[in-house]
C-alpha cells in the first residue's frame, strides 16, 4: 500500500457543487451534491501537519515527488465514484442505525440493568418510528475497558429479540464479533452483522458470503479492554483507510459482494481525543474505498471530555459530529437519539439539495 494519500478539501454543495463539477474546477466526492476544488497529499509515515495541497482547476501543477500525476489522477477518479447503495436498499440522502444495547452497561440503560425482551421490542419500534432505517442490536459491551461475555449469554440476550423485530419487517443488524452468534442472528432474521473486529473470527466472512448478508467493517486498534490504553499512530486517518482497504479486499476475497460492505473508521476505539478530532477532519479520504461510510459517534466519551458534559447531555455535541460527517459525504449513522438526529439531518439534506 501506498505511503502517501489524498485527502479532498474545499468541499461545496448542492448548486454550487453541480456548477464546479461541470466548470471542471471541483470533482464530486462520491456524489453529485457535493464536490472538493482542492486536494491534500499527507504520508502515512509522517505525523507532522506539514502537507501539499492541490487545485483541481490545475492539473499542470500537480507534480508531487512520490505520487506521479498518473497515480493522482486514478486515486481522485475513485474518490469521485459513486459506490452502489448498500445492499441494494432504497436511495436516501442518509440511513439512521438505532442502537438497541441489550447490556447492563449501555449508554442507554440508567439503571444498570439489562433491558427486557418486551421493553426492547418497544424501544426498537418507537426507533424506527422516530426515524431508523436499522435498528442494530448488541448484546456484548464494546466500551473502553469492557470484558467478553460468554456466547451462550450474548445470544441470549439478543436472539429473541431479533426473532420478533424480523417478523415485523423491520432491517435489523447485529453488533458481534463472534461468528457463532453471527450465524444465530441471521438464522433469527438479521440481515446486516455489524462487526467491531472486521472479520477477525476465520469462520466470519464465510458466514457473511453464505448467507448474503451486509457487514460492517469497523477499524479498532486493540481491543475493547485495553484499547485506550496509549493508542499510537503516525498519521491516524492513513492507517485507518490502509486497515480497511485490506479487510474490505478479505471480504471480498472470501466471497462477500462489494456493496453488502460498510466502512467505519470506529470512532473512540483505540483512539485518543485527537486522533478522533483528525479522524473528522479527513473522512472524505474514505471515499477512495468505494463503499459507504458508517459513523458511530453518539454520546462519545470524547463530547464528554471536550465538553465537560455527562452522558445524558451529550446530544448537541452528537449532532454536532453527524453533521460534519454528512457535509463530507457520509450516509449512515449510528446512533441512540434517532428522533432529534433524524430532524438534524433532515433540515440538511433540505439546505443542500435545494
Amino acid at each position: 500500500m501506498h505511503q502517501y494519500k489524498i485527502i479532498p478539501r474545499d468541499l461545496s454543495y448542492g448548486k454550487e457543487a453541480k456548477h464546479n463539477i461541470k466548470n471542471n474546477i471541483g470533482l464530486p466526492l462520491a456524489s453529485n451534491n457535493i464536490s472538493f476544488q482542492r486536494f491534500e497529499i499527507q504520508s502515512k509515515n509522517n505525523s507532522k501537519i506539514n502537507f501539499k495541497t492541490f487545485s483541481i482547476s490545475e492539473l499542470d501543477n500537480w507534480n508531487h515527488r512520490h505520487l506521479p500525476k498518473t497515480l493522482i489522477e486514478n486515486i481522485l477518479k475513485k474518490i469521485s465514484m459513486k459506490p452502489k447503495t448498500f445492499m441494494n436498499m432504497k436511495n436516501k440522502s442518509f440511513y439512521i442505525l438505532g442502537v438497541l444495547n441489550l447490556t447492563p452497561n449501555s449508554f442507554s440503560n440508567n439503571n444498570n440493568k439489562i433491558p427486557s425482551h418486551l421493553e426492547s421490542i418497544k424501544k426498537a419500534i418507537k426507533m424506527c418510528e422516530d426515524g431508523a432505517d436499522i435498528i442494530d442490536i448488541g448484546g456484548e459491551s464494546s466500551k473502553p475497558g469492557a470484558l467478553s461475555i460468554n456466547e451462550s449469554e450474548e445470544q441470549r440476550r439478543i436472539i429473541p429479540v431479533i426473532k420478533e423485530l424480523s417478523k415485523m419487517n423491520i432491517t435489523i443488524s447485529c453488533d458481534t464479533k463472534n461468528a457463532n452468534t453471527m450465524k444465530k442472528a441471521i438464522d433469527a432474521g438479521a440481515k446486516i452483522i455489524n462487526d467491531v473486529s472486521a472479520l477477525k473470527d476465520k469462520k466470519a466472512a464465510k458466514i457473511i458470503s453464505k448467507n448474503k448478508v451486509g457487514i460492517i467493517l469497523m477499524h479498532m486498534q486493540g481491543k475493547p479492554l485495553n484499547m485506550q490504553t496509549k493508542p499510537t499512530y503516525k498519521n491516524v486517518s492513513l492507517e485507518i483507510l490502509d486497515f480497511l482497504d485490506e479487510k474490505k479486499r478479505y471480504a471480498i476475497n472470501n466471497g462477500v459482494k462489494e456493496n453488502y460492505i460498510l466502512i467505519d473508521p470506529g470512532i473512540g476505539f483505540g483512539k485518543n481525543d485527537m486522533h478522533n478530532i483528525k479522524i473528522f477532519k479527513d473522512l472524505s479520504l474514505l471515499h477512495s474505498l468505494n463503499s459507504d461510510i458508517l459513523i458511530g459517534a453518539s454520546r462519545k466519551s470524547m463530547i464528554g471530555r471536550l465538553t465537560e458534559s455527562a452522558i445524558e447531555n451529550r446530544l448537541p455535541g452528537s449532532i454536532s459530529l453527524t453533521i460534519s460527517s454528512m457535509t463530507k459525504g457520509v450516509k449512515f449513522f449510528r446512533v441512540h437519539d434517532v428522533k432529534e438526529t433524524f430532524q438534524a439531518l433532515s433540515i440538511w439534506d433540505k439546505i443542500i439539495n435545494k
